[in-house]
């Protein structure tokens, strides 16, 4: 009978330190989750501020662009104005010479 109680003792115990094992993957596996759901939002916040740059991006490149083609064509509109008014100030003689022809 002392060896039945030895054994039933030791499954006992066998059984208590596999509950306490159990305990502990669980503890670790909600770490886990935690953690595997803090990653995820992180990753969330990361993908949100990439949008927000791109299209901060998007608009500084664009206004920069913009800036310059009106620059340019600023620049362009003078430059052919001054050539029709020189034009038009070389066609005058020509046209008063034809009148009086």
């Amino acid at each position: 009978m002392t060896t039945d109680d030895i054994r039933l003792g030791f499954l006992a115990q066998q059984s208590k330190l596999q509950m306490e094992e159990l305990r502990q993957v669980r503890k670790d596996l909600a770490d886990i989750m935690r953690l595997l759901n803090g990653t995820y939002d992180l990753a969330r916040r990361i993908e949100r501020r990439e949008t927000e740059l791109r299209d901060d991006i998007e608009l500084m490149v664009k206004m920069e662009l913009g800036g310059s083609l009106a620059n340019m064509q600023t620049t362009m509109d003078n430059a052919l104005s001054r050539s029709e008014a020189s034009i038009g100030d070389v066609s005058r003689p020509a046209q008063t010479i034809e009148s009086t022809l």
